[in-house]
Parts: C-alpha cells; structure tokens; sequence
C-alpha cells in the first residue's frame, strides 16, 4: 500500500526550512520553549503505518513541543540506510537533526562519533533542565538506585562519550535467563515437595527415574530435559538450557556475560574449580540417566514441546527447562501441572537489561540539540511510552480495573490493525518496565483460561527467579566491556572461536566424551592447556584493560 508521508520530506528542502527558524548562538540549556522550530528526524517508514505526517503520535509531540516535525525517509535494509547515510555524507548533504532507529553496532557508532557527525549526549544527560531531571527520576523509580550511571557506562563509546540514546522498554516477565519448571503433579503422587537444594533434586529425579510417578504401568519417564543451542551461538542464557541453570548451583555462569569479576578483577568463570564441579555434578546425573543426553541433540524447539506436552495427554517429563506458553500445546492439560523450580543459587538475568538497546542519535548537523533531547525526552515520560506501544487512550486503549496486585491495567481496545497511524510502530526511544506487579500489562481474556493458568505458572517462575537473583547474585557483574578499536583489531575473532570452544567442551564434559572427564585431572588440565593455546589469556589481558578503563569513567 502506498504510503502517504508527505512530511517525509528532502533532505535539501528540510534544510532550508530549518534555516530561518532555529534559534542561533548560546541556549539556556533548562529552556523548553521550542515554539514555531522544526526538527528533522530521520526515520525507517514501516509498512504498518500508512501516514507519519497526521500520524497520532506526530502530532503528539508537535502538540507538547510547538514544533513541526519534518522526516527524512532511510532504507530499511541494514545494508540500504547504511550506505545510504554514507552516501549523504560523501555528497556533503547534512544528515537530519536525530538518527531514529539505526542499527549502528557500539564500533560504528563510535567511529561516526569520532569523526564528527554525531554528538556527546553526556552534558545533556547530566543537565539540570526540568525535563532532564525527571527523566533521571523516572529512570530510577523504574529501575534502581544508580541506573544512569550503570547505562551510561554501558553505552559509552571507548573514548567515554555518549554518542547514543537509550531505549529503556522492559518486561520483567523476560528478564531471566533460564526458564525450569517442575511436575508438582509427579510430586505429589509420590508425596515429595519441590527441591531447595543440589541433594535434594538428584533424589527427586532418582525418585522420578524409578517410582512410575505419572502412573502409567511404563518405565517412560525423562526425569529431567531441557535443549542446548548450538556451540556456534556465541551468545548464550537461551530458556531452554538446562545445563545452565544446573551450573548456576556452582558457578555464577552466564554466556551472555563471559567474564565474572571481583573489585574490578576480572576472572573467567570457565576455569574454575566451581565450574568443573557443575560440570562432575551434570556428567554424574547423565551417567544415573537422570539428566537425558537428548538435552545436547534436539534442534527444534518442537522437539522439547512434544516431550512437555505430549499427545497422549500423559506427562513424560519431570524437570523441563524452556519458555512453557511457546513450548506448551495449546489447550493441553498436561502443562497445568508444572510449577516453577527456581535455582538454588546464582539466577542470571538476561544482559541486555543493563545493556540497553542505542539506536538514536543527534547528529551534529542539529543546530538545536536541546530541542532534540527534549523531544527524547518526551518520549520517555509515561504518556509517551503508552502512546508510542498502544495508541490514543480511550481510542485505542483503556485503563480498566483488573485483579492486578496494583489494581488496574491497560487493555488494548481497538488497537489498529496495519496499515495505521496511531503510531510509529516501534517502542525505540521509549522507557518503560511493563511489569505483572505494577498497573503496566495487558488484561487477560477470562474467557481464555488455558492461556491465564500458564501465564501464572510462568510468572510465577519469573517472580522466585528475580527474588534468587538480588538474593545471591553477585555484587559485581560484568554486563559488558567496550573495547577501544585496537583492542578489538588485536582479539579479532578470538574471542568467538574461545566461547565455540567453551560451549563444545562443556557439553562433551557432560556426557563424558572421551578426553573429556571431568573427574580426570589429565582431561580438564587438557581443556584449561587448550584454551590458553587459544588465546585465553590475551584475551583477559585486553579485557582487564578495556573493563578497569570503564571503570574509571
């Protein structure tokens, strides 16, 4: 469907229209008064939305700031906007006053930053104007004591400038890395309670593995599962990992993560004696037939649905680790007799909590910056977020009473279907945390009941997990480390082939492979001797650097 954006203007046009309205020199940097200025943004139209000049939200900000908002239309293809900005700067054509939703990597980001064409937001964000301080406010009312610095350094550039503005738009029903539930029904027929520690769940799987607990005459039963991806996905903390949440009884270990640290040293939680005995304890209940060695050869998370919810209506799993609502069949009773099994000991929330996604910029062609960071900052504020994600209260949406624990919450009324203008189609640039323990989530349908009990299963496994987490967590975690160019030219691939490497060995250690016992001396002085050769401690060398630098900052 042809789009109408007729405020998707050239660029060379939007230029000359901002010329005789921006105000010039020195600016009260607490001022808000920004009427009758235009602001250009450059944006990637999606298709869902047919209109972006009397687009709601548009006219929102237009409304709140007095100003008039012109686009500048960018490719969708990464490869497409990319050359595309290249292009405009080859040519000499000034880039629109904000970069809206591009992809730059921290690199890019930083080499843009450096050679002039994108500003530091720090000065901006440490401000003293109304706008600013309540935006700080609002950051640590929803997320903690501390949490503009802890973004702050996260996003920063290797030369400590700020070139990016963070979109802050969490759920905390995803915050945890590792999903595990148990069957209470199985529990409950052999008069057993959930387990609160490592001794208590092998005797819990040992009763599993023999005591017939869903009571079908068959020796069928899997006392515990969950799906490994593959060794190549250098990221890690999928739902389905099983063996990473047993680690985690032993180590703090979160691949997302790779290096652990205390008062600023760093350390790698792979080369421990902690992480060996995890790996002894997984190898031990592989070899009871405890923990089944599908866990390393499934690769569809169809695959672990069928066990988690099986056709014949049956239970066959004891321990399953995944997210239930995308594992679960629809409809099958079989998943009402889950609970949550919480960790024991350490709970790693996912990284990118901390480590908040940076796809805005001011670029240095903005003769207004504040007028830009104040639009940002409109858009962080409560109305913004809900007006960005939902639309028009009371035309799209409406507040109701529910059985929350705060008492209400927003039901999506009449939200438009695609092609709309209600909104931009993207939370970029919003901060909110929609959170089952505060007014920020959607209202269940009643009506649909097998949806609501496992929605309450699941949250309450996100609710034990988080609680884990700031219980036990350690003080100090690593969410990130920015390294300067050369640092990065210097590893090159290393770090990658290391955490591959990683991943192979953990899972050979825990299905005793050979050469790879983890009860033999000789089989882990092997593994630790391989990844020295491999570079391991360069690469925590490099990283001591790059990490006490962030400090510093």
């Amino acid at each position: 469907m042809k789009l109408h954006l007729k405020k998707i203007v050239s660029l060379a046009l939007a230029v000359l229209m901002i010329v005789p309205l921006v105000a010039c020199g020195e600016k009260d940097p607490v001022s808000t008064d920004h009427t009758g200025k235009v602001l250009t943004i450059g944006i990637q139209p999606r298709q869902q939305v047919d209109d972006y000049d009397n687009n709601d939200l548009t006219l929102w900000y237009e409304e709140q700031l007095g100003i008039d908002i012109q686009f500048v239309p960018f490719a969708l293809g990464a490869a497409d906007w990319r050359a595309q900005v290249n292009a405009m700067i080859a040519a000499g054509e000034p880039l629109p006053d904000i970069l809206w939703g591009m992809g730059w990597g921290e690199m890019e980001r930083y080499d843009y930053g450096r050679d002039g064409y994108l500003i530091d937001l720090t000065d901006l964000m440490l401000n003293d104007s109304a706008a600013t301080v309540a935006w700080r406010e609002r950051m640590e009312e929803l997320f903690g004591e501390g949490r503009l610095e802890t973004v702050m350094r996260n996003i920063a550039s290797p030369d400590g400038k700020i070139y990016a503005f963070p979109t802050q738009a969490y759920s905390d029903d995803y915050n945890t890395n590792t999903h595990t539930f148990i069957n209470k029904v199985w529990l409950d027929n052999l008069g057993l309670e959930v387990p609160t520690n490592w001794d208590e769940l092998v005797e819990v799987l040992r009763a599993f593995k023999t005591q017939d607990p869903n009571q079908n005459g068959k020796a069928d039963e899997i006392p515990a599962i969950g799906m490994v991806g593959p060794a190549s996905t250098t990221s890690g903390g999928a739902t389905n990992d099983l063996p990473a949440w047993l680690l985690n009884n032993f180590e703090f270990v979160c691949d997302y993560r790779q290096w652990n640290a205390v008062d600023g040293q760093l350390y790698s939680p792979y080369t421990t004696d902690a992480y060996r005995e995890g790996l002894k304890a997984i190898n031990a209940l592989v070899d009871e037939g405890l923990l089944s060695a599908s866990t390393w050869t499934m690769t569809s998370g169809t695959e672990l649905g069928a066990i988690w919810t099986p056709a014949s209506g049956t239970a066959i799993a004891g321990v399953i680790s995944g997210a239930i609502a995308a594992r679960a069949t629809i409809d099958s009773e079989v998943g009402y007799e889950y609970v949550a099994l919480p960790p024991f000991n350490y709970a790693p929330m996912v990284a990118s909590f901390n480590v908040p996604p940076a796809y805005i910029f001011i670029t240095e062609e903005c003769q207004d910056p504040q007028l830009a960071f104040d639009f940002l900052l409109l858009a962080t504020t409560e109305e913004g977020a809900l007006r960005a994600t939902v639309g028009v209260e009371g035309q799209n949406w409406e507040w109701v009473e529910d059985d929350s624990p705060a008492g209400r919450g927003y039901m999506s009324t009449n939200y438009p279907t695609a092609p709309h203008h209600a909104t931009w189609h993207t939370n970029t640039g919003t901060m909110s945390m929609n959170s089952m323990d505060t007014h920020y989530h959607s209202v269940r349908d009643p009506k649909n009941v097998w949806s609501n009990k496992m929605g309450d299963i699941f949250s309450d496994h996100e609710r034990k997990y988080t609680a884990i987490a700031e219980e036990n967590n350690p003080e100090e975690i690593v969410d990130k480390i920015i390294y300067s160019p050369e640092e990065s030219e210097q590893l090159g691939a290393r770090p990658a082939e290391l955490l591959i490497y990683i991943k192979e060995a953990r899972s050979k250690f825990a299905v005793g492979q050979q050469g790879f016992d983890p009860n033999n001396d000789a089989d882990w002085q092997n593994y630790l001797n391989t990844l020295d050769n491999m570079g391991m401690q360069e690469w925590k060398e490099v990283s001591q650097t790059a990490y006490t630098r962030m400090l510093s900052k």
